[in-house]
Parts: structure tokens; sequence; C-alpha cells
């Protein structure tokens, strides 16, 4: 801020103070990973079967979690026969992507981590899934990416 440029007598003082105020530079918040979505993360990282290289996914998804709001990798039925050997049959990440990151984690899965299939789960598909009737765009929800 500029102090008063008059003195007493009304004629201009030729000592002008000028003060400038800098502010902080904004700095993005960086999100948490809850301890469920932590487990979740183990558990891709311990899964290793053809393409499917769950260290290297695992560590992505860690790295770059402002692009993700979660991610899951699912079991079936074949895993209770097998678990007791320590085989985890799973075949199918499913990421719930941060706006504006949906094609970028796309693009990611096929080209750089090899999934065989990507594809979108969205209207009342993605909406039944979710529990949820409040998604805005409801065309590009849920990625699905698929190793052979």
């Amino acid at each position: 801020m500029a102090t008063s440029n008059k003195n007493d007598s009304g004629k201009k003082n030729r000592d002008v103070k000028v003060e400038f105020t800098i502010s902080p530079v904004l700095q993005q918040v960086e999100k948490k990973i809850s301890e469920a979505q932590n487990f979740q993360l183990v558990v891709i990282a311990k899964t290793n079967f053809n393409s499917f290289n769950g260290k290297a996914i695992a560590e992505w998804l860690r790295e770059n979690h402002r692009m993700w709001y979660a991610v899951l990798l699912p079991l079936d039925f074949i895993s209770l026969r097998d678990m007791a050997d320590g085989n985890w049959h799973a075949d199918t990440l499913y990421i719930y992507p941060e706006d504006g990151y949906h094609f970028k984690l796309e693009e990611i899965m096929k080209e750089q981590f090899h999934a065989d299939e990507t594809q979108w789960i969205g209207g009342e598909d993605a909406m039944d899934m979710l529990g949820t009737s409040e998604i805005k765009d409801t065309s590009y929800v849920i990625l699905s990416a698929w190793w052979d």
C-alpha cells in the first residue's frame, strides 16, 4: 500500500513509501490414500500373471494418486479354491478416475501396462455399481482394464 503523498500543508511529498504484499504460492493439497485403499494397492502389488505386473501398476498408481479416486482388483471364486496355494485369481482392475484423467488413465493401462482390453462402464450400470445416482457425467465413470 502507498502512504499518503501530501504533507500537513497540502504540498506533495517526494518521499512515497510503497509497500508490496506477496501472496503465498498456492500449493496443491496432496491427497491421502486411505487405509482400505492402501490395502488394495498392496494386493495389486502382490498380483502378477501374464502381462499384469502388479508391483509396477501399484507403484505407478501410488505415484499418480491425483488421477484417481479409487482402484479395485476384485477376486472371483476360483481364488477361493486356490488361495491356500498362494494364487490370487484376479484379472480386471477397476479405476474410478478423477475428473479430467479418464482417457489418460485408459491410455496408460493400454500402452504402459499392456492391458489386453479396456472399456468404460457408465450410465445406470456405473451408478448401480457405485450405489449412487449423483454422478454428473455418466458416460465415462469407471475404467475396466482386463489382462488375459
